[in-house]
């Protein structure tokens, strides 16, 4: 009885159970894999997203400044005659004499480049915020541009106040890490003071009488409401900035040394206002590793350049380049 009651229990055997554990754990193993692959493409797709985001705040940050270098104000007839119905006490009667044109006087900045109000002036393998070329040629970062234009304001009209205002946007790079070789971008705002004097409305076609209507020369500074007293940090972990002036051609703008315009270069100085537009390539890198491995020797990364700037890696980095052409729309024929 107890025999025939044993030969009806239903149950699985050893083999049956092993068979189970298999296919589970072969399951389980798939599920893994399939895990593990999508959060890979998850992550790598998050980081290229990071850098395209960030990347196009400092781009669109940048072509904004380039289109306005070599903007000059003009006060319109309305404005001219709204400022000579001002009600404001100067130089013992009513009204603000206001020119049409900015009174801001500047030699050409040849001898001094310091005092550069040049449109736009491109270093190579310029780091940092000096004006002569401080970096290593053989070094992949950066290049730097300074970006000059006008702008008025018209709270400033009083006898020792200057309406007329012209700033320099400075963008450069330096090392922000000296064990990843990483860079950031930072940017610069300065502003041109020279104070009106007097009351007589400045003629700019007579340089002439400059000494008697607008003082001594003006200088650059960084105490204005707008101006950054500090550099400020735009963005960080690039690899490399680069910026090429074109001319109304399409041909760049370069002297038998490879030196873009600038006005402590006397060879190719002159053609700071041939300058149409900039050819505009930001490589970024990402803040963590991307890739799993790292790249063979013989198989390097490679991040190519504009000009002769390709740079070979070996790292887990994600290197990401952006690449623009930007028209300057204000540069012509006249001096700025």
């Amino acid at each position: 009885m107890i025999k025939k009651y044993l030969n009806n229990i239903i149950g699985l055997t050893l083999v049956e159970i092993m068979i189970g554990i298999i296919i589970t754990s072969l399951m389980m193993a798939a599920m893994y894999t399939s895990y593990t692959v999508v959060n890979q493409s998850y992550t790598q797709v998050s980081e290229k997203a990071k850098i395209s985001r960030s990347s196009r705040d400092l781009v669109s940050m940048l072509m904004r400044d380039v289109r306005m270098a070599g903007f000059k104000y003009y006060a319109g007839t309305d404005q001219i005659a709204k400022f000579a119905e001002d009600t404001t006490p100067l130089c013992g009667a009513p009204g603000v004499p206001l020119p049409k044109l900015s009174y801001l006087y500047f030699e050409n900045g040849f001898d001094d480049s310091s005092l550069s109000h040049n449109p736009i002036v491109i270093r190579k393998n310029t780091q940092g915020a000096g004006e002569t070329t401080s970096g290593n040629p053989s070094e992949n970062c950066c290049d730097q541009i300074q970006i000059v234009y006008e702008d008025f304001n018209q709270n400033d009209y009083e006898e020792n106040e200057q309406p007329f205002k012209r700033y320099r946007i400075t963008y450069y790079a330096k090392p922000t890490s000296t064990t990843n070789n990483t860079y950031g971008v930072y940017k610069r705002i300065e502003s041109y003071s020279q104070p009106r004097v007097g009351c007589e409305v400045p003629d700019p076609d007579r340089p002439e009488t400059v000494d008697g209507l607008w003082g001594a020369k003006g200088n650059w500074i960084n105490t204005c409401t707008e101006c950054t007293p500090e550099d400020v940090l735009v963005r960080d972990h690039i690899e490399d900035m680069e910026f090429i002036p074109i001319d109304e051609n399409g041909k760049i703008i370069r002297d038998d040394a490879g030196r873009y315009p600038a006005p402590e270069l006397p060879g190719i100085r002159d053609r700071l206002y041939d300058i149409r537009g900039v050819d505009i390539r930001l490589t970024f890198r990402s803040k963590d590793f991307f890739f799993k491995n790292a790249a063979p020797t013989d198989k390097q990364r490679v991040t190519t350049g504009l000009s002769e700037r390709n740079s070979q890696s070996t790292d887990r980095y994600l290197r990401d380049s952006v690449i623009v052409s930007v028209a300057t729309r204000n540069i012509g024929g006249e001096s700025f």
